[in-house]
């Protein structure tokens, strides 16, 4: 092995790490991206939740309320 093959060899060995190094930094990069794209799902579906929680409440608690005004005022009584 000549010292010139030596000389190619590492400067394709350079090359091809210099390209995974960027491919590593893509996949970071990406990664990332997608960690906060989770956390945005993650969030609006908490939030719809909730207010979908809310809403359930307050139409039980309106059925509640008019069921309670219904028996005050006399219910089946009348």
């Amino acid at each position: 092995m000549s010292e010139d093959d030596t000389l190619r060899r590492i400067a394709r060995l350079e090359e091809e790490i210099a390209r995974l190094c960027a491919t590593i930094n893509e996949l970071n990069l990406t990664i990332v991206v997608l960690n906060k794209t989770v956390e945005n799902m993650s969030a609006s579906e908490k939030r719809r939740t909730e207010i979908r929680d809310k809403s359930i409440l307050f139409v039980v608690g309106g059925f509640i309320s008019a069921v309670v005004v219904w028996i005050i005022n006399g219910g089946l009584i009348k």
